[in-house]
């Protein structure tokens, strides 16, 4: 049997290995580039695949109820704005709602480029996007759970690493003197990729990277854009994500939570670092929105596991079913939604992934866990949970 076959070969089986995350650096440039200029609020992207899910929708049909989906919930918008920790002007006490279908549209191509929806003939929520919805505790959507934050984070530093990490570490200087540090800080980041891109042999990468090079100094009107496209934007972000203590848009001045540095430590990233690396600082970080005290996955008895497992694999199979293959789910969803829900849940963290995965199969393959669990070779998905 092809699954028997399987089972044999992973038990020699290393995630890392298996994906090459140990050479996978990610030397794309890092910078997201749809329009998110008026993009301010992050409440807004995790409730988006939360309009669509599994429905094919039409950009015109799904910038409409976003529009309305605003509408109704304004008053949660309302109340989180007045509520964080900025001294605003006057006339920007409300910044970034959506209140036309212009300002829905830039949302959902922002939404779209983090990987949260994904189009085909029309817009419908990614397994990522599932797993964001289905990680929301009510209340005020604008208020982003544990584990929103988390694949937040995750995806922004897959997509934005580069943009993040400049201005992080620019905002104490002045408003006049960012817009030529952030280039600065940029340009060197992207040549540092494109000697180890060089070094790869990945020539493509290269050409990729020079050409972000020349766009980004090709700027017309560098510091308005500067100010209205990079900046702005993700400070909103750093304040949802609570990256920044307070702001103070009068004097221009911020006060930035400690430890926010360690995020930004590594010039270049790669997967092994953002699978393995990233949940522990972002334990550290947010220790203080975890229920519990941290547990590490690898700390749990036999028993806690193969229970945290099976409840694990029950809310999946009601949550992530697809369609007509009922008791059918995808892998990724399954172990993108176990890091997040354990972290938010029970301040469990799963890193290795590799070793939840052994734990899983090594449960599914001596029957104490009532599913098989498929491998694949495939870029989509690693594989699929099947109820037995």
């Amino acid at each position: 049997m092809l699954y028997l076959f399987f089972i044999e070969s992973r038990l020699n089986y290393s995630w890392k290995e298996s994906e090459n995350l140990k050479e996978d650096f990610m030397l794309e440039p890092q910078r997201l580039t749809s329009p998110t200029v008026k993009v301010r609020r992050l409440g807004y992207l995790v409730s988006i695949p939360s309009i669509v899910l599994d429905r094919e929708m039409p950009f015109e049909i799904l910038k409409r109820n976003v529009l309305d989906w605003s509408k109704k919930n304004r008053t949660f918008f309302e109340h989180y704005s007045l509520e964080l920790p900025v001294a605003r002007v006057k006339r920007r006490l409300l910044t970034g709602e959506i209140r036309t279908l212009g300002a829905a549209g830039r949302y959902i191509k922002t939404c779209e480029e983090l990987g949260f929806i994904v189009r085909v003939r029309g817009f419908r929520a990614s397994k990522t996007g599932k797993t964001i919805s289905a990680l929301s505790v009510g209340g005020n959507p604008f208020q982003l759970s544990v584990g929103q934050i988390f694949l937040i984070l995750k995806s922004l530093f897959g997509k934005d690493y580069d943009a993040l990490s400049a201005l992080i570490s620019i905002l104490s200087a002045t408003e006049i003197e960012r817009v030529n540090l952030f280039r600065q800080e940029v340009h060197a980041k992207l040549q540092r990729k494109i000697e180890k891109a060089t070094e790869l042999n990945k020539l493509y990468v290269v050409d990729s990277l020079k050409k972000r090079i020349e766009q980004m100094h090709n700027w017309r009107k560098p510091k308005r854009y500067y100010l209205e496209n990079i900046e702005a934007p993700r400070i909103e972000w750093m304040i949802d994500l609570r990256f920044i203590k307070h702001w103070n848009q009068r004097k221009n001045s911020f006060n930035i939570e400690e430890n926010v540095s360690k995020f930004f430590e590594k010039e270049i990233i790669d997967y092994e670092w953002l699978e393995n690396v990233f949940p522990r600082i972002f334990a550290d970080f947010y220790a203080k929105m975890l229920k519990d005290k941290i547990k590490y996955w690898s700390e749990l008895s036999q028993s806690e596991k193969l229970s945290v497992l099976r409840s694990l694999l029950e809310k999946s199979m009601k949550l992530f079913e697809a369609g007509a293959e009922i008791g059918k789910i995808s892998a990724n969803e399954f172990f993108e939604y176990s890091s997040a829900s354990l972290i938010q849940e029970q301040a469990i963290l799963v890193t290795p992934i590799s070793e939840f995965e052994d734990d899983l199969i090594n449960y599914t393959k001596t029957g104490k866990l009532n599913y098989r669990y498929v491998r694949t070779i495939s870029p989509a998905d690693r594989g699929y949970i099947v109820k037995l």
